[in-house]
């Protein structure tokens, strides 16, 4: 998996579903993480080429071998307000 191409990708997704992206990180396991909101809801998109490992307190879903697909993401982001992620 190309992890810089499929986050790439998955940002094109998360903003043609209405979402923001508030912010990109990478971490030490060279997994991308991509923080997401639409008004007060936020959640985390993970991006890896391993099964997540360490879990956040924010609702992650997880883009990995053994995780989600790309394809799953627009379904679950495309719910309505305050299904997907956590309000804050």
């Amino acid at each position: 998996m190309n992890r810089i191409k499929t986050t790439n990708e998955v940002i094109e997704l998360i903003k043609s579903v209405g979402w923001l992206v508030d912010e990109v990180r990478i971490a030490s396991t060279q997994s991308i993480y991509i923080d997401i909101r639409r008004n007060n809801e936020w959640c985390t998109i993970r991006v890896a080429d391993h099964k997540q490992v360490y879990h956040k307190w924010l609702t992650t879903y997880s883009i990995s071998h053994g995780n989600l697909w790309l394809e799953d993401l627009e379904d679950i982001l495309s719910q309505p307000y305050g299904e997907v992620g956590d309000i804050l």
